[in-house]
């Protein structure tokens, strides 16, 4: 049988459906009326099936649905090469953000909606001790997953590697390194994101080109995850 991911929210399955993303069919509360999302899934001759709120909280573990919920195909991975390639492409500098083990779904959606916004060409992370792809994701990210290019590797440490080899310098987030104002960004980056409440792993904060730090005006220990990645 094959697997699907759920896309729950109006903003998600827009940007879900925007995306061309295949769809194997959009279930839809009895109450609600979603006219445009309707009409788009219909013209993309998209499955739409009416059911009760009661089925949409089983489905998504009682999560903020809205009332939808897009059964989707799984995301499809790239590699690291595929997305300094696509920034060369387009005669852009890459720029690619790296996630250190970061287990939340949540800021790591936060971080592929900010990448994205940001002009980002892609997100790198592991395929273990990682964040799985998922609704919390999907939803934090408010569609910006459906975009944005991501590569699962199974090591940082050595999609680092390839990532100097292949031009790029690496800067980390974490404590003790040149405050982020000083450093100029204008170049082909990496940015490295360390993990909720342990930081960069020391032999991912070794690789690095240069730390970057957030000094504080006021007494105040960190930012969470996908405030600092802003």
């Amino acid at each position: 049988m094959k697997n699907y991911e759920n896309v729950i929210g109006r903003n998600s399955v827009k940007e879900a459906l925007k995306s061309g993303r295949n769809i194997n069919k959009i279930l839809i509360s009895d109450n609600v009326h979603l006219d445009k999302i309707e009409q788009e899934a219909k013209d993309r001759g998209i499955v739409i099936q009416k059911t009760n709120r009661h089925k949409l909280d089983k489905i998504t573990g009682g999560s903020n649905h809205q009332g939808i919920v897009a059964m989707c195909s799984p995301i499809e991975f790239v590699s690291v090469e595929d997305i300094v390639d696509y920034a060369k492409k387009i005669d852009e500098k890459p720029f690619i953000i790296v996630l250190d083990n970061l287990t939340d779904p949540r800021n790591v959606g936060a971080i592929v909606r900010s990448a994205y916004c940001a002009g980002a060409h892609g997100v790198i992370f592991s395929k273990r001790r990682s964040a799985s792809i998922g609704e919390g994701m999907y939803k934090s990210s408010a569609g910006a997953i459906e975009y944005m290019k991501l590569a699962q590797v199974s090591n940082i440490s050595q999609a680092i590697d390839k990532l100097k080899k292949l031009g790029l310098f690496i800067v980390g987030l974490d404590k003790g390194g040149e405050s982020h104002y000083e450093i100029d960004y204008d170049m082909p980056l990496a940015l490295v994101v360390g993990a909720e409440g342990k930081g960069l792993s020391k032999l991912v904060h070794d690789k690095c080109d240069f730390i970057s730090t957030i000094y504080f005006k006021n007494d105040f220990d960190s930012l969470n995850a996908s405030a600092a990645s802003l």
